[in-house]
């Protein structure tokens, strides 16, 4: 097989990371929760992604931090579309449409509810974080790196706010 040049190598199936079982992807929302929730704002994207991505390999599920994101990213938007569905009023709900229905609709056609529920919960924690955090003057901040140690008393790394 030739090879474009300026292309980079190319993957076959079985050189990519395997699929996200629905176990898989419970265990990546939790860990997105936990990181956030322990480590709030210490840390810099990178670095949250990179603390994600060794959790989920510790839980024998292995993969990049730009895997994790993007599948993070791929989720949130399946999420937001059935809540949006579910807002609507006088529309079956999201869990009772088949298959072929949801797909008409533009919808995922597999989202499994425990998930949706991880998913809603994580964003409820967010936004209850966010209306707690006390009001700063922007300009009065400096950031610098600094450690901190989380709730659950590990270490984050990352830029901390001088207030």
């Amino acid at each position: 097989m030739k090879q474009e040049m300026g292309s980079g190598p190319r993957r076959t199936r079985s050189q990519a990371a395997p699929d996200w079982s629905a176990g898989n992807l419970l265990i990546l929302v939790n860990e997105i929760a936990a990181v956030e929730g322990d480590c709030l704002n210490a840390l810099s994207s990178y670095q949250k992604w990179e603390i994600i991505a060794e959790n989920c390999t510790v839980l024998d599920v292995d993969r990049t931090s730009n895997q994790c994101r993007r599948k993070w990213e791929s989720l949130l938007a399946e999420y937001r579309r059935v809540k949006q569905h579910e807002s609507r009023s006088g529309v079956n709900s999201y869990w009772s449409l088949g298959r072929d229905r949801k797909k008409v609709l533009g919808l995922p056609e597999t989202f499994d509810r425990e998930l949706f529920e991880a998913i809603n919960n994580l964003l409820m924690a967010r936004e209850d974080r966010a209306d707690t955090e006390p009001d700063s003057d922007p300009e009065a901040e400096g950031d610098t790196l600094e450690a901190a140690v989380c709730k659950s008393g590990n270490f984050c790394f990352g830029f901390l706010r001088n207030f």
